[in-house]
């Protein structure tokens, strides 16, 4: 059971926050809190020669939530990064944890120059992906996705709820697809079993406060 479960965090992290060399790109960059602003979200409509400042930090959220550095040898799938793996555009990305397992959340941050088309293009992505196979560690996980009733967000949005099976070991993710202004993000929180929606949409409101307009 143990070995279960912590496969069962890494195929959670796979979806979530994906390999590190993706997490860490020349144009993606995964953050601590010590590059991670807090202050409220200016607004703007010009290229930001970076986004990191305006993702969530271990401050915005509840006690016990720490930032994930963890490493992986990964493979993704259409499932990872959905935001970053798309943008061509300043992106980053953020994972946390609790307790040093689950639940695990995601903040996944883009500027586009078109974020309609790019909300598009993302969202696409995720309506046609369906299932998806993933491997951390030599450990397979297998998944489906599909699209899930939540609340509006942005100027647009889109949500899909995951499920993941590891050695017979399931585990559900809750992924929020947003276009506000110039910006394309997806926060999601995974977990065993099942998600909790109301702490999502908590989630989710923090994430997008600190987004530009």
């Amino acid at each position: 059971m143990k070995i279960s479960r912590i496969a069962i965090v890494a195929g959670v992290g796979i979806v979530l926050a994906g390999c590190s060399s993706s997490a860490t790109s020349s144009s993606t960059t995964k953050v601590t809190p010590a590059t991670a602003g807090t202050s409220g979200a200016p607004t703007t409509t010009t290229t930001p020669a970076s986004v990191q400042s305006y993702l969530l930090t271990v401050s915005d959220l509840p006690t016990g939530w720490s930032v994930d550095n963890s490493s992986s040898s990964s493979t993704t799938s259409c499932a990872t990064n959905p935001v970053s793996q798309s943008a061509s555009g300043p992106k980053a990305i953020i994972d946390f944890n609790q307790a040093g397992g689950l639940p695990e959340l995601l903040d996944d941050l883009a500027f586009s120059t078109s974020p309609v088309a790019e909300f598009a293009k993302v969202k696409g992505a995720l309506d046609a992906c369906k299932s998806f196979t993933e491997t951390n560690n030599g450990q397979t996980s297998t998944g489906n996705i599909g699209a899930m009733s939540f609340p509006a967000y942005g100027d647009q949005s889109a949500s899909y709820s995951a499920t993941i099976s590891v050695d017979g070991i399931n585990a559900a993710v809750g992924i929020v697809l947003i276009q506000k202004g110039s910006y394309v993000m997806a926060v999601g929180l995974g977990d065993l079993g099942s998600f909790d929606a109301t702490q999502l949409q908590q989630f989710v409101t923090l994430a997008l406060a600190k987004v530009p307009s």
